[in-house]
């Protein structure tokens, strides 16, 4: 062990009495005592205080332990510190809870915002492909007028007759048109073939004229 380790080890040793410092100066006399004890005190390993009218050497631990003994005031400004602390991190604790509580608050809230957010752009997209009118289907009347021929021709009783909701059912799925759409056909190529169609009244559905359901059709 060498000599700053022996004098570094007798004040650690002294603990909160302290070691006089001429003890160490008539003790260590062949080395400059000063000079090693100055560099400890600006690396903040000691402090050397006064004792009544002498000066002494602690280690700083055992001097901060010191002037808790020796001190009142020091004790006290110490205490209160502590209190200061302890109230510090009792607040820190209760502001970290609070805000987990609103960061948890804040994500139920912008997970709400958003469900809101895409529903409704949803809905607007509903509404919008909704008021979007779709494409009115273009049928070939010359064909649709053959096909209403030989379907009447398919079906046709005795003197002829054929109720319109059979032709809708057949020429409907193969024109892949509404029922609305068939009969306004139908009726289309009745008006313009009088000479060619006989409408009769009855059934549950058919042609309209001056309010009465003209649900049967046959070729003249």
């Amino acid at each position: 062990m060498s000599l700053e380790e022996k004098i570094f080890d007798k004040i650690f040793s002294s603990g909160v009495s302290g070691l006089k410092k001429t003890d160490l100066t008539k003790e260590f006399a062949s080395v400059d005592l000063d000079n090693i004890l100055n560099t400890w005190i600006k690396e903040n390993k000691i402090i050397i205080s006064k004792k009544g009218s002498t000066n002494y050497c602690w280690h700083k631990d055992s001097y901060f332990h010191y002037l808790l003994e020796s001190d009142p005031k020091f004790k006290y400004t110490f205490e209160i510190l502590k209190e200061v602390q302890i109230s510090f991190q009792k607040l820190s604790t209760s502001i970290d809870k609070h805000v987990e509580k609103l960061e948890g608050r804040m994500i139920v809230l912008l997970d709400s915002i958003l469900a809101t957010t895409t529903t409704t752009n949803n809905n607007n997209n509903n509404v919008y492909e909704n008021s979007i009118p779709k494409p009115q289907k273009v049928i070939n009347l010359q064909n649709f007028s053959d096909d209403f021929d030989s379907t009447i021709c398919k079906y046709s009783d005795s003197i002829g007759w054929v109720p319109l909701v059979t032709l809708r059912n057949d020429l409907s799925h193969k024109y892949e048109i509404s029922e609305k759409e068939f009969y306004d056909l139908a009726e289309q190529l009745v008006n313009e073939n009088r000479s060619k169609y006989e409408l009769s009244t009855g059934g549950n559905e058919g042609i309209m004229i001056r309010g009465l359901v003209y649900g049967y059709v046959r070729c003249l």
